[in-house]
């Protein structure tokens, strides 16, 4: 059997409907474009999200699937990498034992790949790497595995070019970009008034981390509400800084909404843990995006909000440079709540200005996982 073999860290389930997902989401694309393909995940989070330990085979989605879980979490770089060295080296065994032997390798980040490379050259198995995480140093033994792994590939791709350029930078590696593929079939454009309804609605969704800005969000908000009070913001998504994010809005006078419901002119909502159709839906109503990132590789939610026609106000951290212009939204510098809160200021003055229908056609265009699939698959046959 002719197959590609998909490597990951994750892959999407009930109970962690994000982890992996933009990679099985290019396993999905790549089976619909014609290929037959193989997914693996070697997944080595830490004990707290729990899942069945050891090599498990299931299927997801008509797709052959293989996850190696051990509960690793942070330690140290060697031993970490030599857990995952060991765990590929099993369950690939169990591969073959099905499948036999893969065409072709594609391996999401050089992190997983360290543990690939060696595979690969034994048995002349070309492997595409595309890179998702900006480079960490993870000590010098680590690192030079990584620039062998990038430099032995067949074709690095880099899902945006500012992480590309970082990627050069770093390992002396070229690149081609590609972004993530995103699955949008659940978001639609649908006609609204808007910027007529009350309040004006704004959306925020991310996990709750420092990294999306959410403190930088409540500060710019907190002075947007004092020249446009008939807003309201609801920030999808939970994490370890959702409390220190409530205070904030204590602090700055800004009112929580007593329920999810609930969208009184000038309060936040915060609905916590949520799945794409969940985003979707409140996409529907939404007047704007916002989401402040500190950076971003890609950034897959402001994709979704354009698909559902609504344009955004983002930073430039990354990713979003790549796709985000005058036509669908803002770009600000990061950690600049002023900037911030005058881009929202301004969104809500130029609602009407936005063709939102174009907005929804030409992110499906440039996203979708036909587009997307077919660039990748060049490198992999």
């Amino acid at each position: 059997m002719s197959y590609v073999l998909e490597v990951s860290w994750g892959c999407p389930n009930d109970k962690y409907p994000l982890n992996g997902l933009f990679q099985f989401d290019q396993a999905k694309a790549l089976r619909d474009a014609g290929l037959d393909v193989v997914y693996l995940a070697l997944d080595l989070r830490s004990i707290r999200r729990w899942r069945k330990w050891g090599v498990n085979r299931t299927e997801r989605d008509r797709i052959p699937v293989y996850e190696y879980n051990y509960p690793c979490g942070p330690m140290n770089p060697g031993l970490k990498y030599s857990i995952q060295d060991k765990a590929f080296a099993r369950v690939i065994t169990a591969i073959e034992s099905e499948f036999g032997r893969p065409s072709v390798i594609h391996i999401h980040t050089c992190q997983q790949a360290i543990s690939v490379t060696d595979y690969c050259a034994g048995n002349n198995i070309p492997y595409v790497i595309t890179e998702h995480i900006t480079p960490l140093n993870e000590t010098q033994p680590i690192e030079e595995r990584k620039s062998a792994a990038l430099h032995g590939a067949k074709q690095v791709i880099s899902v945006s070019n500012a992480l590309g350029r970082d990627l050069k930078k770093v390992y002396g590696v070229d690149f081609v970009t590609i972004p993530n593929i995103v699955d949008l079939s659940a978001f639609e454009f649908i006609p609204h008034n808007t910027g007529e309804q009350s309040p004006i609605r704004i959306i925020s969704a991310a996990g709750m981390n420092r990294g999306k800005g959410f403190d930088i969000l409540i500060r710019a908000y907190a002075s947007l509400i004092k020249t446009h009070p008939d807003c309201h913001l609801t920030i999808m998504g939970d994490g370890p800084e959702r409390d220190n994010i409530q205070k904030l809005c204590g602090e700055l006078g800004v009112g929580i909404a007593s329920n999810q419901a609930t969208t009184s002119v000038g309060t936040v909502s915060f609905t916590g843990t949520y799945v794409r159709s969940d985003f979707a839906t409140q996409l529907q109503t939404a007047d704007f995006f916002v989401l402040p990132s500190r950076s971003e590789t890609f950034g897959l939610v402001y994709a979704e909000a354009l698909a559902a026609g609504v344009p955004v106000v983002a930073t430039k951290c990354g990713g979003p440079e790549d796709f985000i212009d005058e036509s669908n939204g803002l770009l600000v510098p990061v950690d600049d709540a002023d900037a911030l809160a005058e881009a929202m200021s301004h969104m809500i003055d130029s609602l009407d200005s936005y063709d939102r229908l174009a907005i929804s056609d030409s992110c499906k265009r440039r996203f979708s996982p036909a587009t997307v699939a077919s660039q990748i698959k060049e490198y992999l046959i």
